[in-house]
């Protein structure tokens, strides 16, 4: 499976320039003549940059050095004890990916809106005073819904609500290549709002189908490429971040520990927890269905 061209370490606009003449993955690369195709539209100290990144290897790390990350890492609470219970009494950690599954209006926005805002609450109130970045590929993201969202987590006076929505900063994004763009610059991002600890795509499903509908191939080589992306980004900037995936076929209570993503199990197989839920009249069942972390178990909450 060959690397997608939105993963190398290159200027954007050197990436723009690739992916305009055709090049979108490193396998294309061996496909023409590279020097001669290359130099029609690359200077040649591009052309070197290019074949540097393209030949980069992947670094190891010491399990030791792995041990170490896992015990020094943070997490902010969910300020639901019902998934903070299931998550090991701690909540959300950073550093890692958790996946979020569910039906089409099971809850999923609500729980991220509610992830934003307790990451920004202070430490005494189980959060760490971090900024999020909320990814809409979808158009869920409602200003009303976070407003009410921020009064709703807890009897918060006007200005700490106000800062809480403050804390949310809102990218759309509406296909697979802004998508990876957007995790393949940041580092700019980051550099221009400080102190972001939490990034949520809602959805991550939802992009590649839009960009390749009838390509399964090619989503799935653009899922694997985007997963190695999340890992790095959510390691070298010690950030949470959280996936909405969207469920494969609708289920219930019966079956929501072995529910299944629509993406396969790409994010899951990055992910340190995943989240199911299942909206009902009376509440929400939630459940931690696989984890690399906690035992997997159920729970019923009334509100999000």
């Amino acid at each position: 499976m060959s690397r997608s061209v939105l993963s190398l370490r290159l200027p954007a606009y050197l990436q723009t320039k690739l992916i305009q003449n055709g090049y979108h993955t490193v396998a294309d690369f061996d496909e023409t003549p590279l020097a001669e195709d290359l130099a029609q539209f690359l200077t040649q100290p591009e052309v070197r940059s290019l074949a540097s990144a393209a030949q980069a290897q992947p670094s190891a790390h010491s399990a030791w050095s792995i041990q170490q990350q896992a015990l020094t890492r943070s997490y902010f609470s969910t300020q639901l004890g019902q998934l903070d219970a299931l998550l090991g009494g701690r909540g959300i950690p950073l550093g890692c990916i958790t996946e979020v599954i569910g039906d089409a209006g099971s809850g999923q926005t609500e729980l991220c809106l509610r992830l934003c805002l307790s990451a920004r609450l202070p430490a005494t109130q189980g959060g760490l005073g971090v900024n999020s970045v909320y990814i809409d590929t979808v158009g869920s993201f409602s200003y009303c819904g976070a407003a009410r969202a921020a009064h709703r987590l807890s009897a918060l006076p006007s200005t700490l609500a106000t800062s809480l929505l403050d804390s949310i900063h809102v990218f759309r994004v509406y296909a697979a290549h802004e998508l990876m763009a957007l995790f393949c610059s940041f580092d700019q991002i980051a550099s221009h709002i400080a102190g972001v600890g939490l990034v949520v795509v809602n959805t991550v499903s939802w992009p590649f189908l839009a960009s390749f509908a009838s390509n399964i191939a090619r989503r799935q080589a653009l899922h694997a490429e985007l997963s190695r992306m999340l890992s790095q980004v959510a390691t070298k900037h010690k950030v949470a971040i959280v996936l909405v995936s969207q469920a494969k076929s609708p289920f219930g209570r019966s079956n929501l520990l072995t529910s299944s993503s629509m993406d396969g199990d790409v994010w899951a197989r990055v992910a340190a927890n995943r989240i199911s839920l299942q909206r009902h009249s009376n509440g929400f069942d939630i459940a931690l269905s696989a984890s690399t972390m906690h035992p997997t178990g159920e729970a019923f909450v009334s509100d999000l």
